[in-house]
């Protein structure tokens, strides 16, 4: 079922997170992936020798990130621990 109200869901798919936004699946883009792993935005904008930093490389950084929330609790955690 589709909600009626204008509400983003982040689903998943053949291995790429869609947004659901009134029935429409689209990409998240970069920043938008950076705000759900807790990052700053443009913290995936690195220098590029050729202008603009391609989403490609944005989503591969990301995708071998760990997200900031995560990684600050686990480290709570074992502190507590020890």
């Amino acid at each position: 079922p589709v909600p009626t109200e204008r509400v983003p869901i982040l689903v998943g798919g053949h291995g790429a997170p869609a947004v659901l936004i009134d029935g429409v699946l689209r990409r998240p883009t970069p920043v938008e992936c950076e705000r759900l792993q807790g990052f700053p935005d443009g913290y995936t904008n690195i220098p590029w020798t050729k202008g603009r930093t391609p989403d490609a490389l944005r989503y591969k950084a990301l995708g071998n990130t760990m997200a900031v929330p995560v990684m600050a609790w686990l480290g709570k955690r074992i502190q507590e621990i020890q």
